[in-house]
């Protein structure tokens, strides 16, 4: 994690916000409060004995002391952070979305952290949270799973709140891969069981070790799918460019998902494909693709279709996947966090999120979506020349 340099000017018009109240103290006020804090040992003494990041707001939510090691993991300074609300200083990349910062922008609505600094300074009591956050980072974006415990302090007059943050990014990683790894395999197993016993009991369609072929199919890519984001994940993924038609693999990618369950009673079309070359990894080019495909299949109605396209323009080629359907509004600010899911089965949730790691850290590209009526929803995946 990065700390940000980039300190907001106090508002003009401080009831401008989207969610959390905006208005921060003046940096006299800043600087009286870190004053008290450094000065009251204990407070100093409780906040390094703590095995997590841990940091002082005051109640605009601004920063006014932090302990070692949340300094360490961020690579500053105390002066570099004061006066930043817990965003800025991670480098949440929503926290410019706002009129006054982190906190009152749409996006903040759905911030554990945000969520957790609010219900304790409302109900005067230690409130807890789980936030994911997305931040910038020297290769690309990253999200943080942290858990934020939040508590109110009082030193003399003033009334602070403790935060600690706990980082649960890996055993939230683990605990979904695996989930989701487990489902989509057992359920691709069961299917070869069922064709198996048919066969057993005599069966001679040959279409039926034809479907037994595609499960299998199925079944390896399902592995190959889950070691890509393993690998992806910790930075050992290999990229191989290759000369990819563009045509060619749209159509093959239609042909490949029309078969899927996802597709039942709904078309799948091409329109306005540029019929060029580019060069990329084909391989992971079809992660993205096919999860934007998958995504805009199970959104979409019955009796409606899912459009592929590609242009050409002058910096890039872009590829688009649109339905008709739009997404709620609430979908749409969580939408490429990891294990957010719009579905009920557990253990969903990551391929909007592969997408962005794919398409972005690994092809150099940028994964953008857009959702309005009545146009409906489009993901998109450019890739620079």
């Amino acid at each position: 994690m990065a700390a940000s340099a980039h300190k907001l000017p106090l508002l003009s018009n401080p009831s401008l916000t989207y969610f959390a109240p905006a208005g921060r103290d003046d940096r006299d006020e800043i600087r009286r409060k870190a004053t008290l804090v450094r000065e009251t040992e204990w407070i100093k003494r409780v906040l390094d004995a703590m095995p997590n990041m841990a940091m002082i707001l005051n109640s605009n939510r601004q920063i006014v002391a932090a302990n070692e090691l949340l300094l360490r993991t961020l690579n500053v300074a105390t002066s570099q952070i004061i006066e930043e609300r817990p965003g800025e200083a991670v480098g949440c990349i929503r926290a410019k979305d706002g009129p006054d910062g982190c906190g009152t922008s749409h996006h903040c609505a759905n911030c554990g952290a945000v969520n957790a600094i609010l219900g304790s300074q409302g109900q005067g009591k230690t409130t807890v949270r789980e936030s994911r956050i997305l931040i910038d980072t020297a290769d690309g974006l990253a999200q943080l799973d942290l858990k934020v415990t939040a508590t109110p302090l009082q030193v003399g007059a003033d009334r602070l709140t403790l935060i600690v943050l706990e980082d649960i990014s890996q055993a939230k990683r683990l605990a979904l891969l695996q989930r989701l790894f487990f489902h989509d395999v057992l359920n691709i197993a069961g299917c070869i069981r069922g064709y198996a016993e048919i066969l057993a009991d005599g069966a001679t369609d040959a279409s039926l070790c034809g479907d037994v072929a595609r499960l299998v199919d199925q079944l390896v890519e399902e592995i190959h799918a889950h070691r890509d984001l393993v690998y992806a994940e910790s930075g050992d993924l290999d990229i191989q460019p290759t000369p990819v038609q563009v045509f060619q693999t749209l159509d093959d990618l239609k042909l490949q998902y029309a078969r899927h369950p996802a597709a039942e009673g709904r078309e799948i079309k091409l329109e306005n494909v540029w019929n060029g070359m580019i060069t990329t990894d084909r391989r992971l080019l079809l992660r993205v693709l096919g999860n934007m495909i998958k995504n805009a299949l199970e959104a979409t109605s019955p009796g409606r279709a899912v459009t592929l396209g590609c242009t050409d323009g002058g910096n890039g080629t872009t590829f688009t996947v649109h339905n008709t359907e739009v997404m709620p509004e609430d979908v749409q600010l969580q939408v490429f966090q990891r294990s957010f899911s719009t579905k009920a089965q557990s253990g969903r949730g990551i391929g909007t999120y592969s997408m962005k790691l794919f398409g972005e850290r690994y092809l150099g590209g940028k994964v953008e979506f857009t959702s309005r009526s009545p146009e409906g929803t489009t993901f998109s995946l450019t890739l620079p020349k």
